[in-house]
């Protein structure tokens, strides 16, 4: 946060993924696994949003089925079982697209003709297409499409392994499938700024992955699981926070990634076709000044009077906007009844709710007294350390949406409520955004926060689930609904369901 007034303070941000390594792919750069955690359900319909479980950094497992071996020609190929899942990757989109660019385009599909190249840091860079010198380094940790060549090149021996180690191996088949959209970009002479051309890119990779979701495809299967560890390493392969979205480099924050992504998951490549300037509108912005990028737009999570915390920070805001805020969403215009100061605790010590124990609840709101509890120990110092601060605050603010979902009574089930709060916590986002939030709100967002908001809700998903409210359901549903409250507003969250 930076500091406008000294009574208003507006927040810095924490790079959401740790372990960084520079890529040279899209300019952009992947980090390290943000896990996701198990939420169970807890039995006392007074305590919602129970249990959250820190990140880790343990390498993705995937459940995906084997893939049989590649029927394509792979240039420089080592024979691994990377370039193997590439090769059907590759098979598998040329079998699709033979349908679907018809559907988007209205002409035929022309397969790529310039042939597929794994390289490596032995490989003869003269052999290469698109290369510009003789220095094959310049190539390596990367994948791209070369329109001259009309070719996909890709770094076998660093770039790809690591992904599906980290990822799992289907985001490796993703990654191509992104290529693949720039030969259809080719195809179809599509001209915009390189931000909404990367964009598309992602819903078209987006599109197919939702027809190996529906068990189309001959050569992959993919459950939920493999599906949320995915969108992490899509989440991952963003820009550096503080590019700007006109940059003629930029390809999009995590945010805007993996909405291109969910927007083709769910409504095909018609609507990755209508991507134009604008459409959909980048969530990218610079550092507002150098103190802000200096401390990677980061909070400490607790303060002093001259310098707060997030933690003294993040509850007068959201009181602020749910008072604002609920009467808006009331039918009969009744005001919020606020919740009363939170509640910090360690984990041998919880406070009680309503007459009972508490014990397994990290983060959670409890109805009947009117507060927030969390866990200030372990669990919240762990998501800080691992998500930054903005990510502490998003867990906050889901448990202030359920209980805005519980006062106005919106929901027809605990799966949900989850996700109306998860929508209603994107709202509070939304109105942080630079550059002039109400003074009142304390906050404003800084590059790369909308990115932690995203990654904490996968962090503390359950994959395979359909959530409840107390804070689960697959990490796909619960980013689609935050999106959601931070593209559209509140009142859009009211209408969602779980299905």
């Amino acid at each position: 946060m930076n500091t406008p007034t000294r009574a208003t303070y507006y927040r810095r941000r924490a790079v959401v993924l740790v372990g960084l390594l520079a890529l040279s792919a899209c300019g952009v750069q992947a980090g390290q696994k943000v896990a996701s955690g198990t939420t169970p359900k807890r039995q006392d319909s007074n305590i919602l949003g129970s249990d959250v479980t820190p990140p880790t950094s343990a390498p993705a497992t995937t459940t995906a089925a084997a893939v049989p071996p590649a029927d394509v020609q792979i240039n420089g190929s080592d024979g691994s079982e990377v370039d193997n899942v590439i090769g059907n990757a590759v098979s598998d989109l040329q079998d699709w697209w033979k349908t679907q660019f018809p559907k988007a385009y209205g002409g035929d599909y022309q397969p790529i003709s310039g042939g597929l190249y794994a390289i490596d840091s032995s490989t003869d860079a003269s052999t290469v297409p698109c290369a510009t010198s003789s220095d094959i380094s310049a190539l390596l940790n990367n994948a791209f499409y070369c329109p001259n060549g009309d070719a996909v090149v890709w770094d076998q021996e660093s770039f790809m392994p690591q992904l599906a180690k980290q990822y799992g191996d289907f985001t490796v088949a993703m990654v191509i499938a992104h290529e693949w959209g720039h030969a259809i970009q080719n195809r179809a002479q599509f001209s915009a700024p390189s931000v909404i051309t990367e964009l598309q890119a992602d819903c078209f990779a987006g599109a197919w992955t939702k027809h190996v979701s529906d068990g189309e495809s001959k050569r992959f299967s993919i459950t939920t699981s493999d599906l949320d560890t995915a969108i992490t390493g899509i989440l991952a392969l963003r820009d550096a926070p503080g590019g700007a979205a006109d940059d003629q480099m930029a390809h999009g924050s995590g945010f805007d990634r993996v909405g291109a992504f969910q927007d083709g998951f769910e409504d095909g490549v018609t609507r990755c076709a209508e991507f134009r300037d604008g459409d959909p509108a980048p969530y990218e912005f610079p550092y507002s000044d150098p103190g802000d990028a200096n401390a990677n737009g980061n909070l400490q999570l607790t303060g002093t009077t001259d310098e707060p915390g997030i933690t003294d920070l993040v509850f007068p805001s959201l009181k602020a906007y749910w008072t604002d805020t609920f009467p808006k969403l009331s039918t009969d215009g009744k005001a919020w009844d606020p919740l009363g100061d939170p509640v910090a605790f360690s984990p041998d010590d919880p406070p009680t709710c309503g007459g009972k124990s508490t014990s397994g609840s990290s983060v959670f709101v409890c109805i009947p007294d009117r507060f927030v509890g969390y866990d200030a120990q372990d669990t919240i110092p762990q998501i800080y350390q691992q998500g930054g601060d903005f990510a502490v605050a998003t867990l906050f603010a889901t448990r202030y949406g359920l209980d805005a979902v519980h006062q106005l009574g919106t929901a027809k089930d605990d799966a949900s409520a989850a996700l109306q709060g998860d929508c209603l916590a994107g709202s509070w986002a939304a109105a942080l955004l630079p550059p002039n939030p109400p003074e009142s709100y304390q906050l404003v967002l800084s590059p790369g926060d909308l990115d932690e908001g995203v990654a904490v809700l996968m962090q503390t998903s359950s994959s395979g689930g359909s959530g409840s409210a107390n804070g689960g359901g697959d990490a796909f549903q619960r980013v689609k609904a935050y999106r959601t409250g931070v593209i559209k507003g509140a009142d859009a969250c009211l209408s969602l369901e779980a299905g």
